[in-house]
């Protein structure tokens, strides 16, 4: 409706073209967001839809990605404080996938922040590898928490309600499990999944 409206304006000249074409773009690129998310959901969501397992060193796939999320975080003046294990830790999963997963958590949290998000990376008795990403933001309210994860679902200055429910699907295809609950500063995401056979190497 806004694409149409800005469109006719510029049709029948009753606006500035040069503003309604700013916007036009912008709703564009915001439905090519859209798009992308719900074709994504739905090879997800596919039987047929195929994840390229592979031993994934987590350590490296997090510091990969970091690097890539830099610029974004330094343009919205967030600090990206680090904290993880010097050891190796591997774990069975398609690379795309899970970077996508946890790219999605970051990028929300990166959104929500006031100055600092945090990474922590650390294992548990049980094999499993637990990586908690949070922010300095507002928080949720008690009434999101039950829906954070669920189509659709946006929560105030988010986008579609998309990026949280393509994490979810991934993490729990990858027989891992993410929950999200507030910390003593803001919001608190964990992502929990299996080390491959109990893999953990210290480094030299």
């Amino acid at each position: 409706m806004s694409i149409q409206s800005y469109a006719e304006g510029i049709k029948y000249e009753v606006i500035d073209s040069n503003s309604a074409v700013e916007v036009i773009l912008s709703e564009i690129k915001r439905m090519t967001h859209l798009v992308e998310g719900l074709l994504y959901l739905s090879l997800l969501d596919a039987i047929e839809e195929n994840y390229n397992y592979s031993s994934l060193n987590l350590n490296d796939l997090l510091n990969s990605y970091l690097q890539r999320m830099s610029l974004l975080a330094q343009n919205k003046n967030i600090n990206i404080a680090i904290n993880i294990s010097s050891n190796t830790i591997i774990v069975n999963g398609d690379e795309e996938k899970l970077s996508r997963a946890i790219g999605n958590i970051l990028s929300n949290c990166i959104r929500y922040a006031v100055r600092v998000v945090m990474i922590q990376l650390k294992t548990t008795d049980n094999n499993i590898v637990s990586i908690s990403i949070s922010d300095d933001g507002p928080g949720f309210k008690d009434y999101e928490l039950a829906n954070i994860f669920e189509r659709f679902y946006n929560v105030k200055n988010g986008n579609f309600g998309l990026g949280l429910s393509i994490s979810k699907n991934i993490i729990e295809k990858l027989n891992g499990k993410i929950s999200a609950k507030n910390s003593a500063s803001g919001a608190l995401f964990v992502i929990e999944l299996p080390i491959k056979n109990g893999s953990v190497t210290k480094l030299k």
